[in-house]
């Protein structure tokens, strides 16, 4: 009898119970552990994300804030007289965009359709930089700003994109 029962246990350590309890328990073991993992995977994904999203957020909310409404530079001001692109004055123009940049950042801060806001942010930076290379090449090579900010906030967007989750096909 006693030799049987060290044998069963042995059976139970391995999960090869005759009965299938140890194997469901085992089963169940890996489970909880394998989410736990997951979970834990899923954690940092997400945290990455939400900073990643901050990160672009409060930057936008910055360059809207800072340099368009705050502290209107002769250079940004030259840009939008050159562009054409003006409504009532270019400093009128940049106060608006600097507004517009500003809701864009909120909107990225909070969170709501994160897909659908890193887009419009990421198309809009995009058209600025397009703009800013034809208006002002030399602001591209600009080591504290333009293009080497730009390919930052490009590279928070794409990390926004690929772990946000996808709209449903239904709504």
């Amino acid at each position: 009898m006693a030799g049987r029962a060290l044998h069963r246990s042995e059976l139970l350590a391995r999960g090869e119970c005759l009965d299938g309890l140890a194997a469901r328990q085992k089963q169940l073991r890996r489970r909880i552990f394998g989410q736990r993992r997951i979970d834990f995977v899923n954690t940092k994904l997400r945290t990455i994300k939400i900073f990643s999203r901050t990160a672009l957020g409060l930057v936008w909310f910055y360059e809207g804030l800072v340099p368009k409404i705050l502290f209107l530079r002769p250079d940004e001001i030259g840009l939008v007289q050159a562009s054409h692109l003006i409504w009532r004055t270019p400093e009128w123009t940049l106060r608006i965009l600097g507004v517009a940049q500003m809701l864009v950042g909120l909107w990225l801060i909070i969170g709501l359709a994160e897909r659908t806001a890193v887009f419009i942010a990421t198309s809009w930076m995009l058209i600025l930089i397009v703009l800013v290379a034809r208006g002002n090449p030399s602001m591209l090579t600009d080591p504290y700003g333009a293009l080497v900010k730009d390919l930052c906030l490009i590279a928070c967007a794409i990390t926004v994109w690929l772990l946000a989750p996808r709209p449903s096909p239904s709504g």
